[in-house]
């Protein structure tokens, strides 16, 4: 049940953003229990997850995370994933994990900034508008990671896609408000655009690569006016419609 942008390097959304600028990743979820792995996106090779020389490379994603791993685990943490070789990071700004609360809304945010020194940063909020420390998991890469784009790049929401049939890591919840810039955004416009469903800043108009407030398993077209519009990884396998308050 996996909606895909393929090649969003090459339209645009290279995994550090156009000339190293940065990208900014704006969504509500609002997740269901279930045991094991989650995954809400990715920034990743669709396909293989070792395809470099055995080891994973230029990727990245935000989801909740099975606490201590496993697929039968029922308690879970908000987790960065990537900026590292194989690395689930789910300690915060505060030195502490985040418990994930099931059947409640999470306005969250990825940001993605270049440093000058090859390294690259991504920055999750958690739960915004809160920008506590305890609210932030933040990740720096080596200058080595992410410098090769993967054979398959591709942006995908709802499932991990190295996987057969995507079952193995999937999102169980339900997800709106999503907002691609191809630009780092402060955090005060972050602020702005998080609390909007229309674009609310200057630089968010300027910037917006994507924009659908209210996806809907018939339309998940962009609605920003960048054309940049995802597809079903199996059409006949769509998310349902949820319908709740």
């Amino acid at each position: 049940m996996a909606f895909q942008f393929l090649d969003p390097h090459a339209k645009g959304l290279p995994i550090w953003g156009p000339g190293d600028a940065g990208v900014t990743y704006l969504w509500k979820i609002r997740p269901r229990q279930q045991n094991g792995y989650y995954a809400t996106f990715w920034w990743s090779n669709n396909g293989n997850f070792t395809w470099h020389n055995g080891a994973s490379d230029s990727y990245y994603g935000a989801h909740p995370y099975p606490r201590g791993g496993g697929n039968t685990t029922a308690v879970h943490d908000w987790e960065l994933a990537g900026m590292i070789d194989g690395t689930d990071t789910v300690v915060t700004k505060a030195g502490s994990a985040h418990q994930l609360v099931f059947d409640r809304w999470y306005s969250q945010a990825l940001v993605i900034s270049s440093n000058g020194d090859g390294t690259n940063t991504a920055r999750f909020y958690i739960d915004l508008p809160s920008t506590a420390a305890a609210d932030i998991i933040e990740v720096t890469s080596p200058s080595s990671f992410g410098r090769t784009d993967p054979p398959s790049p591709a942006l995908t929401f709802g499932d991990s896609p190295w996987y057969a049939d995507y079952q193995h890591e999937r999102l169980s919840g339900v997800l709106r408000g999503l907002k691609i810039f191809a630009a780092m955004l402060t955090q005060a416009e972050i602020l702005s655009e998080a609390a909007s469903d229309s674009l609310a800043t200057s630089r968010g108009v300027a910037t917006v690569w994507y924009a659908n407030a209210n996806p809907t398993p018939d339309d998940i077209s962009d609605k920003s006016g960048a054309s940049h519009h995802p597809s079903w990884a199996d059409s006949a396998h769509r998310a349902g419609l949820w319908t709740g308050g």
